[in-house]
């Protein structure tokens, strides 16, 4: 019994570090990779700041990144949240 109840502490631990998150997870790609055009009076047609910005545009952010569509080859990656 008692090692019934680590096997489940140890798999629920196991799959609460798995969760993937906006803040963690998700945020620091998009401020890499997205937010130098995605932000509110810039180049690109939507900020991509907050979670709300984002959501919905998931399923299209999903297929521009597997198509490589974005981020598009030809921006000066340089810009200032940029880490290379």
């Amino acid at each position: 019994m008692t090692i019934r109840i680590a096997v489940f502490i140890i798999a629920f631990a196991t799959a609460a570090q798995a969760q993937v998150t906006f803040t963690k997870d998700v945020a620091p790609i998009l401020q890499r990779a997205c937010q130098n055009c995605h932000r509110p009076n810039n180049m690109a047609p939507m900020s991509l700041l907050t979670y709300q910005d984002a959501r919905p545009w998931a399923r299209s952010i999903k297929e521009k990144v597997v198509k490589r569509d974005m981020p598009p080859w030809f921006v000066d990656r340089c810009g200032p949240l940029d880490s290379r």
